[in-house]
């Protein structure tokens, strides 16, 4: 009895050493390591300065080397072109006692597998590296993992279960009081939400709550973005704090102004800004990539400009093509929505497999240690037999009971996954008929010569131009031509208002039948005041007016 007990604490004791790991002594990458967050490029000059670690370092050193490399190529967000350095901590700290480092490790390789557009092991590896943090104190970590695995959900349209794990990633940005972190979650929510169809006030709740720390943090990439994507939530709702947001966002990201231009289109159009409408349109018609909701606000900002310069058909055109657009959308939405339904029925499927393979993972670790100590002490053997055979029959019990309850939540969950699929067809039905009608309708109206008159007169009433309008289109091509009529202005004081609306009209280079109809004057009236206008500045008779004002508004100087 006393040799078995002896043979048996030696060979556990040797088993411990071998599968004992340590973490890196070595200063320099612990003063690479210390600076990592703040200065990754600085932590990696230093690390740089290893000449060949694979072979100067130790094994516990090249790991940790490896880890924080990775780590400030990630932050610094060079082209990690292979996983091969990753692996060797993951690796190293595989069954280790250090499971801040090993939980890393995992959380790096599932970047970098990201990158690679290798989803599916990358979620493998996050899922991994939330089991290991989960027994740590690392919140920004693991608030980092957490929000990497519900990226990877949104990629799938798995928008509830997505939404779970942003919120527990929101929970761990709190406890650590990262500010910079809570607004990328709290940002990632009100996306989420919105992809939910949840209510408006939810989705502007945490697109607030974003708002406010991404100013805290001093983050200004993530601030104007906030601003932008809640200059789109406003588009319907609130047409001046939309346009104010979305211009913030158009003047930031020069490189998305394309995007944003449909938008503003439509807002400039809601306020009854033709000219900014249709500057913008001519933008956002620029681009033959925008998709879904943002082609429908693009066709009626279309339609909307097409109608204030009175072109009626193009307008009627435009509407149509949103009419089909915003069809196409919704059915995409519903086949979306089935598409979700099998998503989460399979991912709950998966779930369920992969517990069972936990369960059979956890039976084969324990049959394996019985196995093995029962080699060791086989002097207990009959005592212990009997012990390990009461917890088999345990076991099956229990696996019996689980096996039972998967087949009554399988079957629950079937019939609430056709329950919803039934809803959601009829409703497709009904939005269908409902569209068609209101389609029908409209045409119907535009056929009618009365109706079609009374339409005419309303949008002329609309396009009509007073005097107190002039001034903003002065001031508003002043704005485009960098304050030249204001100088001009300033030059020549003897110049009237009517002779700076003609120069404003000049500018916008509409020809004389345009200027005469706008101005209510015949084309010998308007000759004759441009040729005032030449008097008071100064220029010959036979000077060019537009060539030499398009020039001065484009390039020239005003002398004084």
């Amino acid at each position: 009895m006393n040799y078995s007990k002896v043979v048996l604490f030696i060979l556990v004791s040797m088993l411990s050493i071998s599968c004992h790991r340590k973490y890196t002594k070595n200063e320099t990458i612990l003063r690479a390591e210390a600076i990592l967050n703040s200065k990754p490029d600085s932590a990696q000059k230093i690390l740089l300065s290893v000449s060949h670690p694979e072979q100067q370092l130790s094994q516990a050193d090249y790991a940790a080397w490896c880890l924080i490399f990775t780590h400030t190529q990630y932050k610094l967000y060079q082209d990690i072109k292979s996983d091969s350095l990753i692996r060797i901590s993951v690796n190293y700290y595989e069954d280790s006692n250090l499971p801040v480092q090993s939980g890393t490790a995992y959380y790096l390789l599932g970047c970098v597998l990201q990158l690679k557009q290798d989803n599916k092991a990358a979620m493998e590896a996050y899922k991994k590296a939330e089991d290991l943090l989960n027994k740590t104190n690392e919140d920004d970590l693991k608030g980092l993992v957490e929000f990497k695995i519900g990226y990877l959900y949104r990629l799938d349209a798995l928008f509830a279960q997505s939404a779970v794990n942003y919120r527990k990633s929101l929970i761990y940005f709190v406890q650590s009081n990262n500010i910079r972190y809570q607004a990328f979650a709290y940002r990632a929510l009100s996306e989420t939400y919105a992809q939910l169809n949840r209510s408006f006030d939810s989705v502007t709740h945490y697109s607030n709550a974003a708002l406010k720390l991404a100013k805290q943090a001093h983050d200004t990439v993530n601030y104007y973005s906030i601003l932008a994507q809640q200059g789109e939530l406003l588009c319907n709702t609130n047409y001046v704090r939309s346009k104010e947001y979305l211009l913030k966002g158009y003047r930031f990201f020069p490189a998305y102004q394309t995007s944003f231009a449909p938008y503003l289109s439509y807002e400039y159009s809601k306020l009854n800004k033709s000219d900014s409408a249709r500057y913008y349109l001519n933008i956002a018609l620029t681009d033959t990539t925008t998709k879904g909701n943002d082609r429908t606000i693009k066709y009626l900002a279309a339609a909307y400009v097409s109608k204030d310069e009175g072109k009626m058909n193009n307008a009627f055109e435009y509407l149509e093509k949103a009419y089909l657009n915003r069809d196409t959308v919704f059915q995409q939405s519903i086949h979306s929505q089935l598409h979700q339904i099998d998503k989460q029925y399979d991912f709950t499927q998966k779930e369920n497999e992969n517990a069972r393979l936990k369960i059979l993972n956890q039976q084969k670790i324990i049959l394996i240690s019985v196995l093995f100590i029962f080699l060791l002490i086989l002097s207990f053997g009959i005592l212990y037999v009997i012990d390990v055979h009461k917890k088999k029959i345990l076991k099956i019990d229990t696996l019996n009971q689980i096996q039972q309850q998967k087949m009554e939540y399988d079957l629950k969950l079937k019939q609430t996954e056709n329950e919803q699929k039934k809803n959601l067809l009829l409703l497709k039905v009904q939005n269908q008929i409902k569209n068609t009608l209101l389609f029908n309708r409209l045409s119907i109206g535009f056929s009618q010569a009365d109706k079609k008159e009374a339409f005419m007169n309303m949008i002329i009433e609309q396009s009509v131009l007073t005097e107190k309008d002039w001034q903003f289109y002065i001031d508003w091509v002043d704005q485009i031509f960098d304050k030249r009529i204001s100088r001009l202005k300033s030059t020549y004081p003897e110049l009237s208002q009517l002779d700076l609306i003609v120069i404003t009209l000049i500018c916008l280079q509409l020809d004389i039948a345009d200027s005469c109809s706008l101005l209510n004057m015949n084309k010998s009236t308007l000759y004759k005041r441009r040729n005032r206008i030449k008097e008071r500045i100064g220029l010959p008779f036979e000077t060019d007016m537009e060539v030499w004002l398009l020039n001065l508004m484009q390039e020239g100087e005003v002398d004084e």
